[in-house]
């Protein structure tokens, strides 16, 4: 194997592999490429990480973080219940981390029996059970009495659950060097999902309702969905197989922030807390902004921070948008969490010349576990729980 390994937001290094391969890596959105007179050269996207392995080659992209951190973001930006405990990936390896993590939550869900659930059924019988369709028993059968056009709601194990369960499995086990311990647990998962039906591929996912009868797998559904949306095993015209798993790490910071946020402010302050909060800057309703974290008290807003995935001192362009995030609401402060850098962890704090409005600075070590990285959210949250006693300058609007 040929295995070419960069570091995030790295520069262009000599790819040693044909064009046609370099080309497929660069279609994933892993990597761009260029043609020098030494060969062709990649580096990877801004903000992209992850590994794409195209027959016997594989290209990975290390992030700031181990991937451990960076699918512990994943799976908590999309259900705060994610353990950090379930997360593998200490090591270099991406594949085998997800397929360890997925085992790990699948395994803890399943403990307690497979989920089964009503799925409501179309079909001709001459036995009635369920409800009789009469508007479809006249216009079929006319004047017949059997069969029969029944609508039968049938308890089963072939429910939209399961199948992204069963989907994300097979996907997993199409994947490149997961371990023998990791495949054969797989394996022996999906053989619990006996009696699905399998996902037709190029479908959009089947939807489901959160309750308290599907609790157990909420984690494991939503990590599922995460790697169906993100993972892309498929093999090309001649045959050689091809999977990737791409993340942008600028969302994925961005939306572990916000769920962050939302569950520390849940636990210790009263009100309500938006992600991605809809507003406008403009009067006239033309120009809509989203601040990526907005925590209201009584309807109205009383914290807005808002994460950049970047590290040195804030940027004038992010003090420009805070500025404004702070006017539209009403606020005399806002703050920006910007990542951990070596010599830039004091938080800092910009008074913006001629307005009340002070720009607040914290940092966060993506680096550090992900019982450190929430631990330092909460810590943040507390930090800005005196800002909800703070009176808005006026009454923002929307």
């Amino acid at each position: 194997m040929t295995r070419l390994e960069l570091r995030e937001n790295g520069g262009w290094t000599a790819a040693p592999f044909e064009p046609l391969t370099v080309e497929r890596a660069c279609a994933t959105g892993l990597l761009e490429s260029r043609i020098v007179a030494t060969g062709p050269q990649v580096k990877p996207q801004l903000n992209r990480v992850g590994a794409v392995s195209i027959g016997d080659h594989e290209f990975v992209v290390q992030p700031k973080a181990q991937f451990s951190s960076v699918l512990f973001m994943l799976g908590y930006a999309a259900d705060p219940g994610f353990r950090p405990e379930e997360v593998s990936g200490e090591g270099t390896e991406i594949f085998p981390a997800i397929a360890e993590t997925f085992a790990r939550l699948l395994e803890r869900a399943l403990g307690r029996g497979v989920l089964q659930g009503y799925r409501r059924l179309d079909e001709t019988a001459v036995a009635i059970r369920g409800r009789i369709r009469f508007s479809d028993q006249m216009s079929r059968r006319g004047g017949q009495l059997l069969p029969v056009e029944l609508t039968v709601d049938e308890y089963t194990v072939d429910i939209a659950e399961n199948q992204i369960l069963q989907a994300a499995l097979r996907m997993l086990l199409a994947l490149p060097r997961v371990s023998s311990d990791a495949r054969r647990r797989l394996v022996h998962l999906e053989s619990k999902l006996v009696g699905v039906t399998p996902l037709r591929a190029g479908l959009p996912l089947p939807s489901w309702q959160p309750s308290r009868l599907n609790e157990r797998f909420h984690s494991s559904l939503r990590f599922a969905a995460l790697l169906l949306a993100r993972l892309a095993p498929s093999t090309t015209g001649d045959g050689e197989r091809i999977a990737s798993f791409v993340v942008n790490m600028a969302e994925a910071f961005e939306g572990f922030v916000t769920a962050g946020l939302t569950e520390a402010f849940a636990e210790s302050s009263r009100g309500v807390s938006v992600g991605q909060y809809p507003t406008h800057l403009d009067q006239e309703r033309r120009q809509p902004i989203r601040p990526d974290f907005v925590h209201l008290v009584g309807g109205r807003p009383a914290v807005v921070v808002d994460a950049k995935y970047k590290t040195g001192a804030p940027r004038v362009e992010d003090l420009y948008q805070m500025l404004a995030y702070c006017t539209v609401l009403g606020l005399n402060e806002g703050t920006l969490i910007y990542l951990a850098g070596e010599s830039n962890a004091t938080p800092r704090v910009a008074h913006i010349a001629g307005s009340t409005v002070a720009v607040h600075t914290s940092r966060l070590d993506v680096a550090r576990s992900p019982e450190s990285l929430l631990g330092e959210l909460r810590e943040l949250a507390r930090g800005l729980s005196p800002q909800l006693a703070a009176p808005a300058a006026r009454v923002p609007y929307r």
